[in-house]
């Protein structure tokens, strides 16, 4: 018990010293995690969450590498901590959040019918606003109509049709 107590820092009164959910025992031998800091890695999931229900790495603040720690990934964001674009647009998790400012977890943060990486790398659109013009009509819609999502002037609303819908006119194409 004095071993335990001066090598290890461990409670021998307690069978989980850091109250992590995994014994002492198995932080030290399975693990290698720290047994009296529930957090090895200072990722914002406990080492036995980490282990027994995310299956991340305790040791690895970063499991996937995305840019994301595991607890803002579980936590936060809804993401995935074991893959480093959660929601397939082709952004990395970490770079959604920091960088381009839309949801690792949403292909399509603004819900527009554009992806994010289509919005960032094709059209030129803001990926976290569905109307980027601010004329009224989504990106995605003005896109399959052939209308430039960037250009507010280029549909102007015609009268009321003979259904009664509002018709739009283009008067300035992509």
């Amino acid at each position: 018990d004095g071993a335990e107590v001066n090598t290890q820092r461990t409670d021998p009164l307690k069978i989980d010293t850091d109250g992590d959910g995994l014994t002492d025992r198995a932080e030290l031998v399975l693990h290698r995690t720290d047994p009296v800091v529930a957090d090895s890695d200072d990722d914002g999931l406990s080492d036995g969450a980490e282990i027994a229900t995310h299956h991340t790495d305790p040791l690895d603040a970063d499991s996937d590498h995305d840019g994301l720690v595991d607890g803002a990934e579980v936590n936060v964001h809804r993401s995935d901590p074991l893959a480093v674009d959660t929601d397939g647009d082709g952004l990395p998790d970490g770079e959604e959040v920091f960088l381009h400012h839309t949801d690792p977890a949403a292909a399509d943060t603004d819900r527009d019918g554009l992806s994010d990486w289509d919005e960032l790398f094709f059209y030129g659109t803001d990926p976290a606003d569905a109307d980027t013009d601010r004329d009224g009509m989504p990106d995605g819609w003005e896109i399959y109509y052939e209308f430039n999502p960037l250009h507010a002037a280029d549909g102007v609303p015609a009268p009321i049709g003979e259904y009664g819908t509002l018709d739009l006119v283009q008067t300035n194409a992509l």
